[in-house]
């Protein structure tokens, strides 16, 4: 693929993430899902132009939907994991399969998770604080809530390996 397809690529996805960030500030009861969903399309970029482009891809449509969107919450949920998931899960996953261990994924891929997801955390925890109610907020409730989270990366892990398996199968050969 020519340099230029693969600029032209990237922006589009680019675009693509932060139309789907916009859309969270229109629906703000979905904008976690929505920003998931926006989180996708970079392992197109990955998939086609490698990790390279895909972290331009990334910056581009993080940096865009910080400074154009009103609402912070989708931008910030992309740029700190999101955004970068399909590049480290990409690099993981040629480690995991290079070892042949299918733990050692596993266990990077949910301490990274842990890593962006606290350090997100611990910058604005003013923000996530202010909609915890106190009952969460007492010595169990973080437990509980990050088990909930685990669960949740776990899955949302899983499906985005199916769709990655899908869109090998029947997107790329269309667009090769």
């Amino acid at each position: 693929m020519s340099r230029t397809r693969k600029l032209t690529l990237s922006a589009m996805v680019a675009a693509l993430c932060v139309a789907l960030m916009y859309l969270s500030v229109l629906v703000p009861r979905v904008s976690l899902a929505i920003t998931a969903l926006a989180g996708i399309f970079p392992a197109a970029v990955v998939i086609v132009c490698g990790s390279g482009w895909a972290a331009g891809t990334f910056v581009t449509a993080a940096a865009l939907g910080l400074l154009l969107l009103p609402e912070k919450t989708a931008p910030l949920w992309f740029a700190f994991f999101f955004g970068h998931y399909p590049i480290w899960k990409a690099l993981i996953e040629r480690l995991q399969t290079r070892l042949g261990k299918v733990w050692i994924g596993w266990i990077l891929k949910l301490l990274g998770a842990c890593l962006c997801v606290g350090l997100l955390y611990y910058l604005f925890r003013g923000s996530f604080l202010a909609g915890i109610p106190a009952a969460v907020r007492s010595t169990a409730g973080p437990i509980v809530v990050g088990l909930i989270l685990a669960a949740a990366f776990v899955a949302y892990d899983i499906a985005f390996s199916i769709l990655i398996g899908y869109f090998r199968a029947r997107i790329l050969p269309r667009i090769r």
